[in-house]
């Protein structure tokens, strides 16, 4: 389903070309918060805030080096999307391997990590999404991360006589544990009417 997959390249090059530098963003402690957040990005018009919300999966798959197109023309299908979809269940999902018939850009969750699936409903259409559970990096100036920089020259913790010295602030792991969506998700998205949808609209907006 590459139509699927170039659709999202299109949204996530956009996010990536005009994101917003913002060292504080808010903690995803459930998917419908992950959601909302959402819907405040494009609000906001916030594309920073919004990357935010995507897991790793989507973003190794969907680089900056390879989504260097517009925005503009899509982004208010997107938007009015999310602004308009209705929760209507979140619950666990079991882990599954990647198919391998699936087709290549599609994006999979990572081995070991909780999920769960959100049901959401546009207008009488339902789609499940995915979403997993991640731990950022601490940063590298607080007593979490593994080392840090003196200049030119990087030190392990264990490496160094005073690590406290350079290593000051805290940043719990409650405060870098993040609900992040996976898409597209083959078993989710293949034939999921809400992603058709969204897909089709777009598509009829760039052929006027």
């Amino acid at each position: 389903m590459k139509t699927t997959c170039a659709l999202f390249a299109l949204i996530l090059a956009g996010l990536l070309s005009t994101a917003c530098t913002s060292t504080t963003r808010p903690v995803l402690k459930d998917p419908q918060t992950t959601i909302e957040v959402m819907r405040a990005s494009y609000r906001e018009d916030d594309s920073g805030l919004f990357l935010h919300t995507l897991g790793r999966p989507v973003l190794r798959e969907y680089s900056e080096h390879l989504l260097r197109v517009g925005w503009s023309e899509i982004r208010p299908h997107v938007g009015e999307f999310i602004d308009r979809a209705e929760v209507v269940s979140v619950n666990d999902f079991g882990s599954q391997k990647p198919d391998p018939l699936a087709p290549a850009d599609f994006v999979w969750p990572e081995e070991d990590t909780k999920l769960k699936v959100v049901r959401l409903r546009l207008d009488g259409e339902e789609e499940d999404f995915l979403f997993e559970l991640e731990v950022d990096d601490a940063p590298e100036n607080t007593t979490q991360a593994d080392g840090f920089w003196i200049g030119d020259r990087y030190f392990v913790k264990t490496e160094h006589p005073s690590p406290k010295t350079y290593l000051t602030e805290d940043s719990p792991e409650a405060e870098r544990t993040h609900w992040r969506l996976v898409f597209p998700y083959y078993p989710f998205q293949q034939s999921g009417p809400l992603t058709a949808r969204l897909q089709q609209t777009i598509t009829n907006e760039r052929d006027k």
